[in-house]
C-alpha cells in the first residue's frame, strides 16, 4: 500500500550500504552482483574537487573484480609513470613504475572515478536514495534508520562512513594514531607549455608536501601536519608551497598559481576493533582510515567492500570473521612500515610533528582480535 502524502515510508530491505565513496559504491555494486538488492543510503557527491587521487595499480585486480577496470581508461585519469620524493634527505629520489611487475599507479579524476562507480551500482540494483541517515537505532533484531523521508528497516548495515563510522563508533572502539590532517588547494597555469606528469613529494621541518599534475594540468598541493600545529590560509600556502626546493620550482617552472580555496581535512590513522560485530560491518576508512603517505586508501577501500560482500551474500560467518582479522592484521603491518617511513627522516627530529613519529606508530598493542558475532 502506497503511504499517504506527508506520510513517512516504511521500507524493510535485508542489508543497507550507509556513505557514498569508493567503499560505498563498490560494496553496493558487489552486494547488487551477488543477487542482492541493497539500499545504499548516501548523500549526493559535491560537485567539487575531492583529494585522494593517487590508486595503486595495486587495486586494478580489484577493479577487475567489480568489473569496473574499463573506467579507468578514461581520458580524465592518467598513469603516474614516476614519482619523485625527497625524504630523509634534499636529494631526489625517483620511483619508477617500470620496476613494478604491476604496473604504473593512477592519478584519478577522484569525483569521475566515484560517479563512475556510482553509476555502475545503480545499473547493478543497488537501490540508491541520496540523504544522510539522521537517526538509527536497534529494536525487534532490525537496524531502523531514519532518513527524514524514510524510515528503513534493514537486518544487516554495511558502515561506509568513513572515519565517522556512524554505526561501528557505536559498538566498537575505534583508535587513533595521530593527529594529521591535510591543507590542499588546486593550482593552474596560463603557460602554453605542457607541464611534465609527475608526483612530487618533499618532507619539511613542519610536516611534508606533496605535488602532483592531473590529466587536466591542473595542479593538486597538499600540505600535511598535525591539526594542532598552524595552518596556512590561501596566501600562507601559496607563499610556503614557494618555499620547498623541488615543489617550488616545479611551480615556478610552469608559472602556476593557486585558484580557489584552500580546504582542511582530517587524515589522520585511525581504526575500528574489531571491524563487524551483531548486524554490522566496517569497510573503508570506516574500518581502517590510513596516512595519505602510505597510499593504501583507496585500494583497502576496495578490497574491504569485496571481501565483506562477498561473506554477506555467501552468509558465511567464517569469510566475514577472516575479514576482521585480516583487518586487525592489516592495521599491525601499516603501522609498523609507517612508523618505519617516518623514523626515515631524521633531519627536523626535535620539531613536534617529527619527534611525536618516533616510535609511535610501533605500538601495536591497541589492535586487539575480531570476535565472531557476525
Amino acid at each position: 500500500m502506497e503511504p499517504e502524502p506527508g506520510d513517512v515510508a516504511q521500507l524493510i530491505h535485508q542489508v543497507a550500504v550507509l556513505g557514498g565513496g569508493i567503499a560505498g559504491a563498490a560494496a553496493a555494486l558487489r552486494l547488487a552482483q551477488g543477487g542482492l538488492h541493497p539500499v545504499w543510503i548516501a548523500q549526493n557527491r559535491q560537485d567539487t574537487f575531492k583529494p585522494g587521487e593517487h590508486l595503486s595499480a595495486a587495486a586494478i585486480p580489484l577493479l577487475k573484480t567489480l568489473g569496473s577496470d574499463a573506467m579507468l581508461r578514461s581520458e580524465v585519469h592518467r598513469h603516474a609513470h614516476s614519482t619523485y620524493s625527497a625524504w630523509g634527505s634534499d636529494m631526489l629520489v625517483e620511483r619508477n613504475a617500470i620496476v613494478h611487475l604491476e604496473g604504473p599507479p593512477i592519478v584519478l579524476d577522484r569525483g569521475a572515478f566515484e560517479d563512475a562507480l556510482t553509476a555502475q551500482a545503480v545499473a547493478a540494483g543497488a537501490q540508491r536514495i541520496e540523504q544522510d541517515v539522521g537517526n538509527l537505532r536497534v529494536a525487534d533484531g532490525l537496524w531502523h534508520l531514519d532518513t527524514g523521508d524514510n524510515q528503513i528497516k534493514v537486518g544487516f548495515v554495511f558502515d561506509a562512513t568513513g572515519r565517522k563510522a556512524i554505526v561501528a563508533s557505536k559498538f566498537a572502539t575505534r583508535f587513533q594514531a595521530d593527529k594529521l590532517s591535510c591543507q590542499y588547494a588546486l593550482f593552474t597555469s596560463s603557460a602554453l607549455e605542457d607541464p611534465r606528469p609527475v608526483t612530487l613529494i618533499e618532507a619539511e621541518a613542519r610536516g611534508w608536501w606533496y605535488m602532483s599534475v592531473l590529466a587536466d594540468q591542473r595542479v593538486i598541493v597538499n600540505f600535511y601536519s598535525d591539526a594542532d600545529l598552524p595552518g596556512f590560509d590561501n596566501a600562507q600556502l601559496e607563499e610556503n608551497a614557494h618555499r620547498t626546493k623541488a615543489i617550488s620550482a616545479y611551480l615556478s617552472d610552469y608559472g602556476y598559481r593557486i585558484s580557489g580555496d584552500a580546504k582542511r581535512i582530517t587524515t589522520n590513522s585511525s581504526w575500528i576493533a574489531p571491524a563487524i560485530g551483531a548486524g554490522w560491518v566496517a569497510i573503508g576508512d570506516a574500518s581502517t582510515a590510513f596516512d595519505p603517505l602510505s597510499s593504501h586508501g583507496m585500494t583497502t577501500a576496495l578490497w574491504s567492500a569485496i571481501q565483506a560482500a562477498d561473506a554477506f551474500v555467501a552468509q558465511d560467518r567464517g569469510k566475514m570473521h577472516a575479514y576482521a582479522e585480516n583487518v586487525a592484521k592489516g592495521v599491525e603491518q601499516y603501522l609498523t612500515a609507517l612508523y618505519q617511513v617516518y623514523s626515515s627522516e631524521q633531519r627536523w627530529v626535535d620539531r613536534p610533528f617529527w619527534a611525536r613519529r618516533a616510535g609511535t606508530y610501533a605500538k601495536t598493542d591497541k589492535v586487539p582480535k575480531a570476535e565472531n558475532t557476525f
